[in-house]
């Protein structure tokens, strides 16, 4: 047996076919036949057939009774199960979902005269009792509820999720927001720098979404939250489509508590298109669609209250062939396209139109993908893809100082006024985030008599991503960090003050790019092993190594990890109506951009940063006021009489390729995945399921500056403390997550929902909305740090409770008048952790050790970290679906769809200012010895005066809104 063994994984290791890993968008059929003495029954027939799939798979049974069809679109099912002398049985309604196997066990009795057996399964529901943590949507019921038929709503619908990354990103698990994996049609669509999914679909085009959370199988990888895989329509033999037209109106709704909000009273159309069908039934199919919209959306900017119009035009594409060449061979390519237009786009918090710009999106996604079947125990998979992503034409367009200077304001947590973030005319102007990606797999299903059944699965995924960009700063290469400002209903006047408390920063462009190199090659090996009906096992190792080249064209990172995966599923009772789950996984992330480039002098800007020491301006309420653009010529014309750039730097300067240099053992963070579960099946109707996760993250990345790593010298002499990025433990970050999801249907009700309770702790969220991924800073210079008030471990990006509780009910109305559905929808969120922390001067308190420049600043927490929490979210949704069979028409429907979120109109406030004075910011305030002295609030530090209140629109929950569609579906 172990012979055989071996030599089957020595052959698949050794074809040379282009194969899929992680991204096949298809599901299985799987089961054991048996007589009704309870033995195997070989040689059987098993049909699988559905209008999801070109023409039938016919599989066999083998001498243990066991069977696997491969390579099954998601969809319903029929299965017939036939062998002569045999009655024949019939299921139908097997619902198969996307990576998932279904099982379909059989007892043939014997029979003379032959008859059919029909059992009518149920329809899959979301929820299953594979071992991984998984929940799956399919479009047709996301239709009928009030959700956002995108993919990152069903995202968020999903258990275990939450949008409380930076500006709103998602995370899963507990993993940092860039650190999840996203596909769709098995392609990856995340972008580069921060890791959220492109929108690089038709929500009409959509088929089903899958969210995985916990238990993953070592197909998949790079990754250390989630996996979403979203798959769209491919056609069918009959011709199908639909014409959808969306309206939306920012007047339909209500408006924040917000002073200032308003509302654009423009209905703003949303136009998709779908089209698909048979060129030759069964063997070849098409399908296509477009989705265009040119909205207008009224913004409101923070702290003072300015109204204006974003406007986005925005076209997309789609076009998928699938080519059956026989039964056993398909093979799919589709294309998609996205251009976007933006005028009054904007970066971080602004409060200003000075900081408004316009940019555009281009961006396309390609994928040719191949399964094969080469006999009932040997399947194949391929695919091809790439993704073009250009960022075109951010930033300011102006170079001068008075006019393409951004101005932060201290006092209001940095937000920004007088100019955009970014040149636009610098350089190309022009961003590329692009990516490519093969992988590899070949299958093999192994059915013993005495030790179950295997399917063995061997691969390889060979993924890169590039990222090639001048990342100017600013237009005019500097950058203000005001003391405060003066606001005058939408008027600002900075604060620039001499005490130190204004900075003026330089931000030159050290080298041209050469665009950056990120490559993991990974092979992967898995056995799903099927002990008997009641036992099964998943064991894998995933090996994954990286290979990255900056910016500037230097190799910077080269490791490689391995992943191992476990679990067990157990069906306690013989019907599997109770089955119980464990699994134990590694997680390694793949490598950040921005990491990679953390050094790179390719592309990157310099920081230097200067203590304004000149005249007050606009600190003297008795004295006229001036304006951003006739303040900075009087800090500036100070500047450059006093040395310039040529002058001491308030703290070490960051000069990429210089000062701060990626080592040389770096290696992608990781993390370790404990998990349990439970799922009860009641009836066929009816599921619930509950699953601890459990996972701890390792290997951050960290900023080391200290006496070993020594001391650099630029062209001109002069001499810099050296910064070396590597792993560090320092930093922790832990999660714990219970997650409960129930599910019931009947002929007219559907009830679903899920529970989320969780833990996030640690002493690193490793990511803000202006970087992305960000470095842990503990050991930059740690004598001047401590860590139970500079990196206290505690709460962050903690929501302890979620709740999400759907009813969808057919409503019986006569059948002249078609079919009506009304969904709501109740939604339950705790507020999200935060902290009261702001920055302090340790400097009068160090012997400094050898330093050419310690910190004038570093982070202080005044309390604990995550103390500090705004209001629970409630809201309540609902929708009504209307729908009428056109006469005459072969079934064509047309349809009404109409959408209230936050039904009740419920205000909580979830976000708001956390500006903390101290002496950094403010020189009323004494300085104190932060190893030694507890600060004392009002003395030391204070609250700002607008500490805790909501700067803008975006610091409430989303008031109620309307929306509606109307359409036609043939």
């Amino acid at each position: 047996m172990s012979a055989r063994l071996f030599a089957l994984v020595a052959c698949v290791v050794l074809i040379p076919v282009l194969a899929l890993a992680q991204g096949n968008p298809t599901g299985a059929i799987s089961g054991k036949v048996t007589d009704t003495g309870g033995l195997a029954v070989p040689g059987a027939t098993v049909t699988a057939s559905s209008p999801a799939l070109q023409g039938t798979r016919t599989v066999t049974t083998s001498e243990s009774g066991d069977y696997i069809v491969p390579f099954l679109p998601p969809g319903t099912y029929s299965v017939v199960i036939e062998l002569a002398g045999f009655q024949t049985q019939r299921r139908d309604g097997v619902g198969v979902v996307i990576s998932e196997t279904v099982t379909v066990n059989a007892t043939l009795a014997p029979s003379a005269v032959s008859e059919t057996v029909e059992v009518q399964a149920s329809a899959a529901t979301e929820i299953g009792p594979a071992l991984t943590v998984a929940t799956t949507f399919k479009a047709s019921q996301i239709e009928l509820l009030p959700v956002g038929r995108t993919l990152n709503s069903a995202v968020l619908l999903a258990p275990g999720v939450q949008d409380n990354g930076p500006g709103g990103n998602i995370m899963i698990s507990g993993a940092m927001s860039y650190e999840n994996q996203f596909l769709i049609n098995g392609v990856v669509v995340n972008e580069n720098l921060r890791g959220q999914a492109r929108n690089l679909f038709i929500e009409d085009a959509i088929q089903e979404t899958k969210v995985s959370t916990g238990n993953l199988s070592a197909e998949y990888g790079r990754f250390q939250g989630g996996v979403v895989n979203m798959v769209t329509k491919s056609g069918g033999n009959r011709f199908s489509g639909s014409f959808r037209t969306s309206f939306a109106n920012d007047s339909w709704g209500s408006l924040t508590p917000f002073e200032g909000d308003a509302a654009v009273d423009k209905t703003v159309p949303t136009y998709e298109i779908t089209f698909g069908g048979p060129v030759l039934r069964e063997r070849l199919w098409f399908f296509t669609a477009g989705r265009f919209e040119n909205n207008e959306e009224n913004l409101t900017t923070s702290y003072t209250a300015y109204n204006y119009t974003r406007k986005d035009d925005e076209k997309r594409y789609e076009g998928k062939l699938t080519y059956a060449l026989t039964t056993k061979h398909t093979a799919k390519a589709a294309y998609t396209k996205r251009r976007l237009d933006t005028i009054n786009n904007s970066f971080g918090t602004i409060m200003d139109a000075r900081s408004l710009y316009d940019n555009a999106n281009d961006e396309d996604l390609l994928s040719l993908n191949y399964t094969g079947v080469l006999t009932d125990s040997w399947f194949v998979e391929g695919q091809y893809s790439a993704r073009d992503y250009a960022i075109i034409g951010s930033g300011g367009r102006l170079t001068d100082i008075p006019n393409g200077t951004p101005i932060w304001d201290r006092s209001r947590g940095q937000a920004r006024f007088n100019a955009a973030t970014f040149c636009a005319v610098c350089g190309s102007g022009v961003e590329d985030r692009n990516n490519w990606n093969v992988l590899l797999k070949t299958s093999y299903f192994l059915s013993t008599p005495r030790f179950g059944s295997h399917t063995l699965v061997v691969g390889a995924d060979l993924y890169r991503e590039t990222r090639e960009n001048d990342n100017y700063q600013s237009g005019s290469n500097f950058r203000v960090q005001s003391t405060g400002a003066v606001i005058n209903g939408q008027d600002i006047y900075p604060i620039f003050r001499g005490d130190n408390t204004t900075f003026i920063e330089y931000l030159p462009l050290v080298a041209p790019t050469q665009g950056n190199d990120i490559r993991t090659t990974s092979l992967f090996a898995n056995d799903t092993w099927r002990l008997n009906t009641r036992l099964t096992f998943n064991v894998g190792l995933r090996y994954d190594r990286n290979n990255s080249k900056d910016q500037a064209g230097t190799q910077v990172v080269e490791d490689s990890a391995w992943s191992p995966r476990l679990g067990a599923t157990w069906s306690i009772d013989d019907g599997a109506r109770w089955v119980a789950n464990a699994g134990f996984a590694r997680y390694v992330t793949g490598m950040s951009t921005a990491i990679v480039d953390a050094g790179s002098a390719g592309g990157r800007t310099a920081t230097f940063s200067y203590f304004y020491q000149g005249p007050n301006v606009n600190a003297d309420p008795t004295r006229p006021l001036l304006t951003a653009e006739q303040a900075l010529p009087i800090i500036f014309g100070w500047f450059e009489a006093n040395g310039g750039i040529n002058r001491t730097t308030r703290n070490a300067p960051s000069i990429p390729g210089v000062t701060t240099m990626v080592g040389t053992d770096l290696v992608a963070p990781s993390s370790t995945e404990w998990t349990a579960g439970l799922v009860r099946q009641l009836g066929s109707r009816a599921t619930v399921r509950l699953d601890w996760v459990h996972r701890e993250f390792t290997d951050f990345y960290g900023d080391y500056r200290d006496m070993s790593t020594g001391k650099v010298t630029d062209p001109t002499g002069r001499v810099y403390d050296l910064t070396v990025v590597g792993n560090t433990d320092v930093a922790n970050r832990s999660y714990k997550g219970l997650v409960a999801q129930a599910s019931y249907r009947s002929s007219r009700v559907t009830v679903g929902g899920n529970y989320t309770l969780s833990w996030l702790r640690g002493n690193f969220e490793g990511e803000d909305t202006g970087s992305g991924p960000v470095r842990f800073s503990g050991l930059d210079q740690p004598e001047y740090r401590g860590e139970s008030w500079s990196y206290p471990t505690g709460y962050f990006n903690d929501q302890r409770h979620k709740v999400r509780a759907w009813v969808q009910y057919s409503v019986p109305v006569p059948e002249p008048l078609g079919r009506l559905e009304l969904g709501f929808l109740e939604r339950f969120d705790t507020s999200d952790a935060s902290s009261i922390d702001g920055t302090i001067d340790p400097r009068p308190y160090v012997t400094n050790p050898g330093y050419q420049t310690p910190p004038s600043t570093v982070p202080y927490f005044f309390g604990d970290r995550g103390d500090l929490r705004y209001d629970n979210v409630f809201r309540s949704d609902l929708s009504v679906y209307w729908g009428k069979k056109i006469a005459g028409l072969g079934g064509s429907e047309i349809f009404f769809r109409g959408i209230v979120t936050n039904l009740f109109n419920h205000s909580a406030q979830t976000g708001g200012n956390e500006t903390v004075l101290t002496r950094t910011n403010d020189s009323s305030y004494q300085l104190f010895n932060p190893f030694t002295q507890t600060p004392v609030q009002g003395v030391h530090y204070d609250l700002g005066p607008i500490f805790g209140q909501p700067t803008g629109v975006g610091d409430y929950q989303a008031p109620r809104e309307f929306s509606f569609s109307v359409g036609v579906r043939f």
